[in-house]
Formats: C-alpha cells, sequence, structure tokens
C-alpha cells in the first residue's frame, strides 16, 4: 500500500544538497512534484507503507470556542505531512470544518445524516494531500430527532468507521460543541477523546462535565463489550493562550490533576493567522510562520506518542 508524505520543499533542498531558489526551478520546469498550499510548497513523494489498524479519536468538549475544528483540521494536516493515511469526520450541523475544508453543501446521503436515516453512506473525499473528509450539514441538526426515536443508533458512527480503520491510520472526529445525542454519537465513536482547553475561567469550568461524561460513555461501551481501555480521556489540549498570569494558573491547574491525563504542548491564541486559514481554506501551517509550524509539529510528536499507546491497547485486547 502505498502512502503520501509531504516534504516541506526548503527541508527537501537541504536534504538533496540544493539551493531553495534551485528546488524551485525543479518545480516551475515540471521536473519535480510538489504542491503549493497557501505561502509553502510542500514536495509530494509516495512510499510504500504496510496497511494497519486506524486509530479514531474524537475532538470533544461542550465549551465553545475551545478550538475542536481548526485542530481537527491542523491536526490532521500536520499527521498527513508524516505520511499517515487521515480521515477527518465533521459531525457539527454548523458544518465549519466542511467550509474550512471547501465543501460546502454536501450532499446529505453522504454525510453521518444519510447514515442515521438509512438514505445513504459515509463518502469521504480527498480535500488536502492525504487527508480526506466526511463533510457535515445542516441538516445533520435533524440526527438529534432520530437519535430520540430510534436510540439504538448512537453506535452507527463507531460502527461505521470500523470500516475505516484498515484504510485510514487516524480518524478524527469534529464533535458539536453539546452534550445531546449528536454529540454522544461523536463521543462514542472510537477509541477515545481529545479535549481542548480554553485557558480561560470558562474552559475551566467546563472540564469536570466533560470528564463526567467521558466516564459515562467508557462506562457504557464497557457494559456492551465495546471498551476495553483504560483512560478514555486520552488527552487535555490547552487553547488560546496569551502569555498571561492567567495562562500559567490554568496550566498549573491543568497540571494539577495529578498526572492522570496527558497534558498536550499548549498551543497560543493567534486569531488573526487562524482567520486567514478560514479564508483560505487551509491548515494554520500552510499560512502561518515557523512559530506556528513549530508548534503544530510539537503537538503532532505529542499525538504520536498517544497513538502508539492507544494501538498498544488495542493489540493487547486482541490477543
Amino acid at each position: 500500500m502505498k502512502k503520501t508524505v509531504l516534504i516541506p520543499l526548503k527541508d527537501w533542498a537541504l536534504e538533496q544538497g540544493l539551493s531553495y531558489s534551485g528546488a524551485l526551478k525543479q518545480i516551475q520546469e515540471g521536473r519535480l512534484n510538489a504542491r503549493r498550499l497557501g505561502r509553502y510548497w510542500y514536495v509530494v513523494k509516495e512510499v510504500e507503507a504496510p496497511g494497519g489498524e486506524g486509530v479514531v479519536l474524537t475532538l470533544f468538549t461542550h465549551a465553545g470556542g475551545a478550538g475542536k475544528t481548526s485542530l481537527a483540521r491542523d491536526l490532521g494536516y500536520e499527521m498527513a505531512s508524516r505520511g499517515k493515511r487521515v480521515l477527518l469526520v465533521d459531525v457539527d450541523p454548523q458544518a465549519n470544518l466542511s467550509a474550512w475544508l471547501g465543501v460546502v453543501e454536501a450532499p446529505v446521503e453522504e454525510t453521518l445524516l444519510g447514515l442515521l436515516e438509512g438514505k445513504g453512506r459515509l463518502r469521504p473525499r480527498e480535500v488536502l494531500p492525504g487527508v480526506s473528509l466526511i463533510p457535515a450539514h445542516v441538516e445533520l441538526a435533524r440526527a438529534e430527532l432520530v437519535l430520540i426515536r430510534e436510540p439504538y443508533k448512537m453506535f452507527a458512527l463507531r460502527k461505521a468507521l470500523e470500516a475505516f480503520r484498515q484504510e485510514y491510520d487516524l480518524v478524527l472526529v469534529d464533535s458539536l460543541p453539546s452534550l445531546g445525542s449528536l454529540a454522544g454519537v461523536a463521543g462514542m465513536a472510537g477509541d477515545g477523546l481529545l479535549v481542548p482547553v480554553e485557558a480561560s475561567p470558562k474552559g475551566l469550568q467546563a472540564l469536570p462535565t466533560v470528564l463526567a461524561v467521558s466516564q459515562d460513555y467508557a462506562e457504557g461501551l464497557a457494559s456492551l463489550g465495546m471498551w476495553g481501555g483504560g483512560a478514555f480521556v486520552r488527552a487535555l489540549i490547552p487553547n488560546g493562550l496569551e502569555g498571561t498570569v492567567r495562562d500559567r494558573e490554568v496550566l498549573a491547574q491543568l497540571e494539577g490533576l495529578g498526572g492522570r491525563i496527558p497534558l498536550a504542548p499548549p498551543l497560543v491564541r493567534r486569531p488573526a493567522v487562524y482567520r486567514e486559514a478560514q479564508v483560505q481554506r487551509l491548515p494554520v501551517q500552510a499560512v502561518g510562520g515557523e512559530e506556528v509550524r513549530r508548534e503544530m509539529r510539537a503537538l503532532g510528536d505529542f499525538l504520536e506518542g498517544i497513538l502508539e499507546q492507544v494501538k498498544a491497547e488495542l493489540h493487547k485486547e486482541v490477543a
């Protein structure tokens, strides 16, 4: 099986002993397979990779403004640039993830609603090199009514995504900011939760509820023989830091959880950069500077460790 690896042109040129301008000339002459995303060029390289069991994680919190959607987009892109096959699943009727990746007014039949209503199936579409998307639609709000009538469909997404584990190394589900039934479908779709936490009192106030709900999800799945892992919250991701005393207090309180939940490298608040990413329908790494890309690389390194831990648990369950 082949996978696509994206190599920043600057790094590729350095490896080849070329100047950046020399590498750029190869692109212009059609001698180098490369793709431009925002301000940056990337060399596109196909490599052989064995198939494996993918990991499914949900970005989850009921607090708005925590950065779930931008994290789904940017983490998905970061992991794809490392050669992983990534699938993003938009489960928010606002469909921001879909819109930010250039998919507007997707057919309802190709969304989660089509699956729940029995009128379609999930149809991934490639939106970036190595990144595919199952889009959302504003009509997805009807899913709450479907789930009231047919609550057994709470696990429909979990079942459907099992079919994608061999095709993708990582599936990231973007949940809506809610604790309703549709959020439950997203929350119980896979191998645990990644919880963004806004660096503010509001973000901290929301966290106990998220942890309690995650425990309910884990116990519910375990009672049905669908979960045998450890902590269902895989990581907390501090977001929106501004370099203030408040930030340090938030981080201290998160660290005070006693190491029970891994704490990801924090992300700095950059409104202008994130707005530009939305306008250009690109990951933040493609429009931001080196600090942004360094930040996302650190978060990607952290996620690599989480994925290894989840895979070890999955293999243990199989054994």
